[in-house]
């Protein structure tokens, strides 16, 4: 395990509530990651100060009560926010989501034995050192998720940490320990009471893991669960294999465990953005369609496609082991690096050069204009007007 670095802003607050003559620690995800030697995204704290202490505490930085009924408040020193929460108790759960009360409490003992899993039930005093009452430590070292308490318990007080626990451990390689593996299978049915939108964010979060083909394999039941639209099929895909995109893995994984019409249904059912559903759509549609590397065609499929797309597509056909030539990918930025015509807008002529030789407005103009950039793609004809205008004259 690393030695643990607190930021200047953390340590800064810790220091500035043990002045006022309360207790403060770094606690949670940060520790953890820290544990880890990875960088916290941000640092988290607790203390023993009521919401209006800390506030009082504060008062010379801008502080936001961004959760003052469940004891957090966020300071913001030099542009870094500290989220500082009070020690708590949580009440009895009344939705599989969240305590119908709050109790301020004085222990730090009591803090941390209402928290999830053992990795994040880990605090830290730049002087005291690390508070590690539930063996997160030694599960960090071995590898292992494992529930604070009962299992059962965890997940009925909120259902959106089975999903959490399969996530922890699909990002960080980690197995489930057995009665936290155990209660997921039993308690899986708790999935359908959480938000489609939080269920998204640690979806999407678990497919981007470094172990998440495992993950996958091992929690079919959860999958079913969130999407009862898909069913396993037999093609043996390696999701891991993919960049960590979370396009390209949602059509991996969509594509090994759904037909094109349960796909579209899945990805609304989580309320994903509509372009997010577009572009896994399209590179659903086209995965088994073949590609020429002809400089006509890569051109035709930059009409279809935007390049990052067109990239994309490449990617997950070489992910399923499905030809996709190498030099698509060079082509297609000669192409566009040359500024091809590939739309009306770059067309040489426009209709009312069209109209000047006599063709009528409307529909035979947009029919003509369609046709000229269509041999101007195939390379038929050069996107110069004069060239384009003998043509029409011919086709006239």
């Amino acid at each position: 395990m690393k030695p643990i670095s607190l930021s200047r802003g953390a340590k800064f607050a810790i220091a500035r509530l043990e002045s006022r003559g309360y207790e403060a620690y770094a606690v949670g995800g940060c520790v953890r990651d820290s544990l880890l030697g990875q960088a916290p995204h941000d640092w988290d704290l607790t203390t023993n100060a009521t919401p209006d202490e800390t506030a009082a505490a504060f008062a010379d930085c801008r502080v936001v009560e961004t959760g003052k009924k469940h004891g957090t408040v966020t300071v913001l020193d030099r542009g870094e926010p500290l989220e500082i929460t009070t020690y708590r108790r949580d009440g009895a759960y009344a939705d599989n989501r969240h305590p119908v009360s709050v109790t301020f409490s004085k222990t730090l003992s009591d803090d941390l034995s209402r928290r999830d899993f053992t990795v994040n039930a880990m605090a830290y005093h730049p002087s005291r050192g690390l508070v590690d009452l539930f063996g997160g430590k030694e599960d960090l070292q071995n590898g292992v998720i494992r529930c604070v308490g009962n299992a059962e318990t965890r997940f009925h007080e909120d259902g959106l940490r089975i999903l959490r626990a399969i996530r922890f451990a699909s990002v960080l390689d980690f197995s489930l320990e057995a009665e936290t593996a155990r209660a997921i299978h039993i308690c899986v049915f708790l999935l359908d009471n959480i938000a489609r939108e939080r269920i998204r964010e640690e979806w999407t979060k678990l497919l981007l893991g470094k172990a998440a083909d495992r993950i996958l394999r091992d929690y079919p039941d959860v999958i079913s669960e969130i999407f009862p639209e898909v069913v396993p099929s037999p093609l043996d895909i390696h999701i891991c294999d993919a960049p960590a995109d979370p396009v390209i893995r949602l059509t991996l994984f969509l594509y090994g465990w759904t037909t094109d019409i349960g796909a579209d249904a899945a990805t609304l059912r989580l309320r994903y953005d509509n372009a997010t559903r577009e572009e896994v759509g399209t590179l659903l549609r086209l995965i088994e369609i073949p590609l020429d590397p002809a400089e006509a065609a890569v051109r035709r499929l930059l009409t279809q496609l935007s390049p990052e797309t067109l990239d994309r597509l490449l990617c997950v056909k070489r992910c399923l082991g499905i030809p996709a030539p190498a030099e698509i990918s060079s082509i297609a930025q000669t192409i566009l690096s040359r500024g091809d015509c590939l739309s009306l807008r770059a067309l040489a002529v426009n209709g009312n050069d069209l109209m000047k030789l006599g063709f009528h407005e409307g529909k035979p103009i947009g029919d003509l204009l369609n046709r000229l950039l269509d041999c101007v793609i195939d390379g038929t004809l050069p996107n110069k007007k004069a060239a384009l205008l003998n043509a029409a004259k011919k086709w006239k």
